[in-house]
């Protein structure tokens, strides 16, 4: 079955597309690793920063294809919750490499040895895929790490993400989250509302700023899994309310449709127009109802009169 009606809509179970970015250092990787069961691909040879207590297995290889065969035979990943790209940048080299070797005759400009903008649609198309075979095929959390860098725009500093080429236009639209990882005084935040300097992208209930607590010999590293958790509890409540009101909406149109089926002349015209008011309304039922009475006085040959705030014939 392809078409579900909203109260058939589960998303109890849904994964998340997320990208985390900020300056080099600030600790992307080991935040990327507090989310759920989490395998890390090192495309960028950083998790020899990311202190020992906060590793996850982690998948490093030469080569792309070397990397994606890794993802797709490991029994790590297959029992993994979550994916941790490092970051989407370096992972977009790789896959431009793999597009050159791939195809050089297509995908490398004829007269050097960069990528061409054919190769640049290659680079493209296998990242979506990538990223589409993670989240729809094999269940899984993806999130992406970003390096910013500094753009002037007149006297406003931006951060964008460092990422080569035209495929820094695709990155965003698979991510259900996306923050920007701040230094504020002495503490750490994530952005994940957009502002003027920085490009984020809130949902589920998750939005604002996010401090970052500071990770002690034991404090445990969990706060995506808690904010994955926290969106998901809003999918549920938010599909919860949804439910009520639609069961609002049915009931007050029953009374509705009853109420004007029984306009017969302008004295019940006015009965059901008042009638309609007690109402409990939810959702549109308030508006369909006014156009419905509408229609049906209008069929009777009736109109309503402001000066004796009541229905009368039409002339």
């Amino acid at each position: 079955m392809a078409v579900y009606m909203p109260n058939e809509m589960d998303f109890q179970g849904k994964n998340f597309s997320m990208i985390i970015s900020g300056s080099p250092g600030i600790g992307k990787t080991t935040l990327a690793l507090s989310a759920p069961d989490p395998v890390l691909v090192d495309f960028d040879e950083g998790v020899s920063r990311v202190k020992a207590r906060h590793r996850k297995p982690t998948i490093m290889g030469k080569t792309y294809e070397e990397i994606r065969d890794d993802i797709e035979t490991s029994q790590l990943v297959k029992d993994a919750k979550t994916i941790v790209i490092d970051t989407g940048g370096a992972f977009i080299t790789y896959l431009q490499d793999w597009a050159i070797r791939d195809n050089s005759t297509v995908n490398k400009q004829k007269s050097s040895n960069a990528i061409s903008q054919k190769g640049f649609g290659a680079v493209k198309a296998e990242f979506v895929r990538f990223t589409n075979v993670l989240r729809t095929v094999m269940k899984k959390n993806v999130i992406y790490i970003f390096h910013t860098v500094e753009e002037k725009d007149g006297d406003v500093t931006k951060y964008r993400l460092m990422c080569e080429g035209s495929a820094r236009n695709i990155v965003w639209q698979p991510c259900d989250l996306g923050c920007y990882m701040m230094i504020t005084g002495n503490k750490r935040y994530l952005g994940f509302t957009p502002t003027e300097q920085y490009f984020a992208k809130g949902c589920y209930g998750i939005s604002g700023l996010v401090e970052v607590p500071e990770l002690t010999e034991s404090t445990p590293n969990d706060l995506i899994t808690h904010l994955f958790q926290k969106a998901r509890e809003n999918i549920v409540r938010e599909a919860s309310e949804g439910a009520e009101n639609q069961a609002k909406y049915e009931a007050a149109m029953e009374q509705v449709k009853q109420i004007v089926a029984g306009v017969e002349d302008a004295g019940s015209a006015g009965a059901a127009a008042e009638g309609l008011k007690k109402l409990e309304h939810a959702l549109s039922s308030e508006r369909e109802a006014r156009a419905m009475l509408s229609a049906r006085t209008k069929d009777l040959g009736l109109k309503w009169d402001k000066a004796a705030k009541a229905y009368v014939e039409e002339a």
